[in-house]
């Protein structure tokens, strides 16, 4: 073949690859894959795409296959609620990266797949937290004696309850984070633990994760006070109770023993008044609890009355005496001076 025929036989196959048609997967692009992200994971959610049906496997990932890219898709969220046995997921929003105006929507719909598209779709978490209370020893404490706590989230969210042991925190919520949306863990704190009208915990000593711990224990500061009678000049017991009135004002009274002694224990911490039952005079002291402490409660009897009139009688009387004494002495070394 000469040099001419074989030039012209290459440019006819250049001429016909150019122009033959290309292969089916060029022509309709790759296959390309949807890919449905729930945050925090949620195994069992249930979406609806193009009509068509998927449920989230076990790490909370579904995964669709579009065989021809393109066209317009539509993507619905079945259950905005769903419940499971520790905690309530309520959905919040979408994070789809080409079209943020449909966020908080149900439904996203013009979404386009010309290669892989990662969607998520994220829920607020809440959680069932039990909590109960121990005493400085790890006693357990009656939570009939609780009449208030609090919680506060370090999203800024505060939650109250009381002392049935039971209250529902929110544990996980949707954060964007460096462009893109994580599931933040929520840390808890405890404010307070109010009984007998007192707040005993120290503030945002204690945290918790309701997302990692279903259980609380929260330890109460509770403490013993020792109470001692005694009259005031003697020195012996006095008295048969005492009478305590704690910070929200309620009463209690308390027999003495003989040796005119009570000690109460888990007691809040806080301030209270005290006074003692018994014959003479008794005020009402304070007494600031912020440790176990002992209390002397010193008493001014009928006793101590009588005999410090007494002595003050006796005083009188003897200065008295000593005025007439030294009156008659003076009249006696000045006798002209005597009586007019």
């Amino acid at each position: 073949m000469s040099l001419r025929a074989r030039v012209l036989a290459v440019a006819a196959l250049l001429v016909a690859a150019w122009f033959a048609p290309a292969p089916l997967s060029q022509a309709a692009g790759a296959p390309a894959v949807v890919e449905i992200v729930t945050v925090p994971s949620v195994p069992g959610a249930r979406f609806l795409f193009d009509g068509r049906s998927y449920t989230a496997d076990q790490q909370g990932l579904v995964r669709i296959t579009l065989p021809v890219p393109g066209g317009q898709h539509r993507l619905t969220l079945v259950d905005t609620t769903i419940r499971q046995p520790r905690r309530d997921l309520t959905f919040v929003r979408w994070w789809y990266p080409r079209d943020h105006d449909q966020d908080n929507r149900t439904t996203l719909t013009g979404i386009t797949v010309r290669r892989n598209v990662r969607i998520k779709a994220a829920f607020r978490a809440s959680y069932l937290v039990s909590y109960s209370f121990v005493d400085p020893a790890q006693g357990p404490v009656s939570s009939k004696r609780v009449r208030r706590v609090e919680f506060r989230g370090d999203n800024g969210t505060t939650a109250t309850g009381d002392g049935s042991g039971k209250i529902r925190l929110r544990g996980i919520q949707a954060k964007v984070t460096d462009g893109t949306l994580v599931a933040k863990h929520v840390t808890y704190t405890v404010q307070s633990v109010e009984v007998d009208g007192s707040n005993v915990v120290q503030m945002n000593h204690q945290q918790f994760l309701p997302s990692h711990k279903p259980t609380v224990v929260v330890p109460l500061l509770l403490r013993t006070a020792h109470f001692s009678t005694r009259d005031f000049l003697f020195g012996t017991p006095v008295g048969k109770s005492v009478e305590l009135t704690y910070p929200d004002d309620h009463k209690r009274t308390v027999a003495l023993d003989g040796q005119g002694q009570a000690t109460l224990e888990d007691l809040a911490r806080g301030h209270y008044m005290v006074r003692v039952n018994a014959s003479g005079y008794s005020f009402e002291r304070p007494v600031a609890l912020s440790r176990n402490q002992y209390v002397d409660l010193p008493v001014l009897t009928s006793l101590d009355i009588a005999v410090v009139v007494a002595g003050v009688l006796l005083v009188v009387a003897g200065l008295f005496a000593l005025r007439i004494r030294t009156r008659h002495a003076h009249e006696r070394s000045n006798p002209e001076r005597g009586p007019a």
